[in-house]
């Protein structure tokens, strides 16, 4: 994602030179500040006496946190190895990790109260959104007060997904021609950088289904919704990693210039500031239609003896689309890598839209296409976008019950990614079978005909499912993931439907690492050719 902004003309000298100063700054910090907390957010580090003590060792220690940064999958992974499946620790420049890979500590940590390890406090930590969110004052615990987003987008966000999905499908298809025909011809061929077009597809989509039909045709407030979550982790980053004494003003310092946020919260305040005065207009009998997006219902589902403010609204709705843009558009982009490396599922995923129709899909609210399903969970399950789940901060200190200790202020969570490739939780594990999770008879009538064969290894299960921990566990896993998929296999199948696709260039590598996270490299290039 950063490396994104870099590619962003003059800003991208900016936001380089302003990571390189970051990251200076840091690590002088951690040589002469004696505090043991770099910000009431973040857990402690060593301190002084550490230092003089066991230079040697403290500096080479100190080295691994920092390369975590860039390195961070790669050392969950080698460490989640040596563990063997017993509880691992990770040190970050700002903060330790323990991490767990086993399902029944991984429930400890779901059953654990909210008052003692955080999800919304993790939340915090990573976003900052008192810096990146215009001053949005995130609570640690979710509470009662979070009833109204989650009945918002799991329920009525998802019971209205068979009205939207036709529309969104349709502007999609639209947006994806007019970049197509943008694309510049390089020796014969055409290239085509397929991240653009994708997280173009997925804040479109969102602006309509979140915000309705006015935000989504708003220029400046699309272009904003497209480098939101950049600027978001950019910002963040340079809180997260300078001492408390000088992090809040570089925050805002940051903020002023990567701006994106406060385009979203200054478009966002004029129309839900004038949903609120339709709403007690109709209080008093006017006779005004209600809308049906997330501004509307968020509103309408607030608490009524203590309702929620404007500001409050916009502040949900901007958390919200930075979950819902992360990690759809990065996922899809994934699985499209893999139909370029594995095209012998072409075919048989065309077949599945032109049999089933799109008229069928999109009345199921997104729910039909289990090949496709199937293939979207195997390409996460490799390249899962996340290297960590069940993501808690401590606010308390707590203790797993085989004597695992979390001090206030650590994180505990789970390896999803050492999870998805242990052998003990799925067979041939590290290769890539796109139907593996189609229950077999499905599998089988669906590919009857067909030359090649593929197998359904394991238990048959749906991308939406929460047996793997790409959307969270328990009471706080993801609300939107249904919506998230319908729009996912709609991007995909858009693709399928249009182009032939292969790598540019197949040995250019195609992701980067930060901190947990891997993200494509914006700048791949695909060949697509149109369909006859």
């Amino acid at each position: 994602m950063i490396l994104q902004l870099i590619t962003f003309g003059s800003l991208g000298s900016y936001v380089l030179g302003a990571i390189l100063v970051v990251v200076v700054l840091s690590l002088i910090s951690t040589h002469v500040s004696s505090h043991r907390v770099r910000s009431k957010d973040l857990g402690s580090v060593e301190p002084l006496g550490s230092w003089l003590s066991n230079p040697v060792s403290m500096i080479t220690r100190r080295l691994k946190a920092w390369s975590f940064l860039l390195r961070g999958p790669h050392i969950i992974q080698d460490a989640f190895k040596q563990a063997n499946g017993a509880p691992f620790i990770v040190d970050a420049p700002d903060n330790r990790y323990i991490l767990v890979s086993k399902w029944n500590q991984i429930k400890e940590i779901d059953d654990a109260p909210d008052t003692v390890l955080s999800l919304q406090a993790a939340a915090r930590e990573v976003l900052q959104p008192k810096h990146t969110m215009v001053g949005f004052n995130w609570h640690d615990r979710k509470g009662f007060d979070g009833a109204p987003l989650l009945r918002t987008i799991r329920y009525l966000l998802t019971a209205h997904l068979p009205h939207i999905l036709p529309e969104i499908r349709a502007s999609v298809a639209n947006m994806f021609e007019r970049r197509y025909e943008s694309h510049p011809i390089v020796k014969g061929r055409k290239l085509s950088a397929v991240y653009p077009m994708v997280i173009g597809a997925v804040t479109q989509s969102n602006a309509y289904a979140f915000f309705g039909e006015e935000l989504s045709k708003n220029e400046e407030f699309m272009k904003a919704g497209m480098v939101f979550i950049e600027q978001t982790l950019l910002i963040a980053e340079a809180v997260r990693l300078l001492p408390e004494s000088i992090s809040g003003s570089v925050g805002d310092f940051f903020a002023r210039r990567l701006n994106s946020g406060s385009i979203i919260y200054n478009s966002l305040e004029p129309v839900v500031s004038k949903r609120f005065e339709e709403r007690e207009l109709r209080r008093q009998g006017h006779d005004i239609p209600e809308k049906k997006d997330c501004i509307q219902w968020i509103m309408d589902t607030s608490p009524k003896t203590k309702p929620w403010t404007v500001q409050r609204v916009i502040h949900e709705l901007m958390a919200v689309w930075f979950g819902s843009v992360h990690i759809t558009s990065t996922t899809t982009c994934f699985a499209l890598f893999d139909l370029c490396l594995h095209p012998e599922y072409l075919d048989p995923l065309r077949k599945e839209i032109e049999s089933t129709t799109w008229e069928a899909f999109e009345k199921s609210g997104g729910n039909l296409f289990p090949l496709m399903d199937s293939f979207m969970k195997e390409s996460a399950r490799l390249t899962p976008v996340e290297s960590v789940s069940t993501r808690r901060k401590a606010t308390q200190p707590f203790k797993l019950a085989d004597g695992t200790k979390v001090k206030v202020g650590q994180w505990i969570c789970s390896a999803v990614r050492g999870m998805n490739l242990d052998p003990d939780n799925y067979s041939q594990v590290d290769e890539f079978h796109g139907f593996r999770f189609v229950p077999q008879n499905v599998l089988e009538r669906s590919l009857s005909g067909n030359q090649i064969s593929f197998q359904a290894l394991d238990t048959p299960s749906k991308f939406v499912d929460l047996d793997w921990q790409l959307w969270g566990t328990g009471k706080s896993a993801c609300t939107g993931r249904w919506y998230a998929a319908a729009m996912m296999k709609i991007i995909l199948g858009t693709f399928i439907q249009k182009w032939d696709m292969e790598l540019a260039n197949t040995k250019a590598t195609r992701h980067f690492c930060w901190r947990t996270f891997i993200y494509p490299i914006p700048s791949t290039k695909f060949v697509l050719t149109p369909r006859a």
